[in-house]
């Protein structure tokens, strides 16, 4: 893949600084989807650096479809970090959790909180 102002085989001609160039929109599939793979330290910075306000004091919190796409980020770099909490803690308090999937540990910490309430409450 080419980053620039190059286009890419069968694909509109894009600029990396500003908005798409001579794009044919009617010649695009909204439903397809983009992957990026990005490590935690890359995510935390995008989400922070989208909701730094603009010159003109707007944020990207303004603009509705980038508002939702913020919110699955935010979420996504949430759950990372709530679940490497949780394994962290889990492990802190003696269990094995090496082999359990970043879900079964996410399932685990809800047991074992939920578990826990109704002793906190009593």
């Amino acid at each position: 893949m080419r980053f620039g102002s190059t286009a890419m085989e069968g694909q509109p001609e894009m600029s990396t600084i500003d908005q798409p160039t001579e794009l044919q929109v009617d010649n695009l599939d909204a439903g397809q989807r983009v992957t990026l793979d990005l490590s935690l330290t890359e995510a935390e910075a995008l989400h922070t650096w989208l909701l730094k306000p603009a010159a003109d004091g707007t944020t990207s919190l303004d603009d509705a479809l980038v508002s939702g796409v913020l919110t699955k980020l935010g979420r996504a770099v949430d759950t990372i970090q709530a679940t490497a909490n949780v394994r962290r803690e889990l492990e802190q308090a003696g269990l094995e959790v090496a082999h359990l999937s970043d879900e079964q540990v996410r399932d685990l910490g809800r047991r074992v909180s939920g578990a826990a309430m109704p002793a906190i409450r009593s």
